[in-house]
């Protein structure tokens, strides 16, 4: 990637006019062995978790066929680095074509509120996270990494880069499964918070960093599961 030496910052902070000389800049903000460290653990992450949840995506797969008609997996398209587009695969947990009629639409269930798409057996899969178990898969090709932005719907970056906020900032580095924005419950209803954080995250991004997300996150993910458990209902986010 090319940009104006004296203000390669407004990749990330502001627009700004160019002038000056060109120098190449890395696409990705980590040295040879962060990277390295990054892509191992997300290797090791991926595959672990696939290998290990094997009963319990099973056990997923026969829920969702005897509560709903339709698939088991759905696939979405998602926005990567610098606007790119791959598919992701999640657990369904909506009913079938559940877009049909509204639209693409983030969930009323980000905010708190009920989402009448949402199936049964669905509404525990995303109060516990397990819908989100087939990613794995995605940062196992390489697709995603474990710690990053959440990549959106190109359908969903569309409208809020209208709402005037400079959502592109993001595409800066790999997606990822969860992130600083989502520890911090943080969803897409809230997108300059949501942009904040994932910016914060860019710019101080390392693999001790990604370890200290990645536990706050899965202690929020065991917390949510006892709250279902007990009958209490956590805060759920498809982002």
């Amino acid at each position: 990637m090319k940009i104006h030496q004296a203000h390669a910052n407004t990749v990330l902070t502001t627009t700004t006019e160019p002038r000056g000389s060109l120098a190449e800049i890395a696409i990705e903000p980590l040295d040879l062995q962060e990277y390295i460290l990054k892509r191992t653990f997300d290797v090791f992450f991926a595959a672990s978790g696939l290998f290990v949840l094997i009963p319990v995506i099973v056990v997923i797969a026969v829920a969702i066929k005897l509560d709903s008609p339709g698939p088991v997996l759905y696939q979405q398209d998602r926005t990567a680095t610098f606007g790119e587009m791959f598919s992701i695969y999640k657990f369904r947990s909506m009913i079938p074509d559940a877009e049909a009629e509204t639209g693409v639409k983030l969930s009323e269930e980000d905010t708190g509120g009920i989402d009448p798409r949402v199936t049964q057996v669905g509404r525990v899969l995303r109060a516990t996270h397990l819908y989100e178990i087939p990613q794995l898969w995605s940062i196992l090709r390489g697709d995603m990494s474990v710690v990053g932005p959440r990549p959106e719907r190109p359908e969903i970056d569309m409208k809020i880069k209208t709402a005037e906020v400079d959502w592109s900032k993001r595409w800066f580095i790999k997606p990822g499964l969860t992130g600083l924005a989502q520890i911090n419950e943080v969803t897409g209803h809230e997108p300059r918070a949501k942009l904040r954080y994932d910016i914060q995250y860019v710019r101080e991004q390392s693999f001790i960093y990604d370890m200290k997300i990645v536990i706050r996150q899965i202690w929020m993910v065991i917390l949510d599961a006892v709250s279902v458990v007990f009958g209490r209902s956590g805060k759920d986010s498809d982002d």
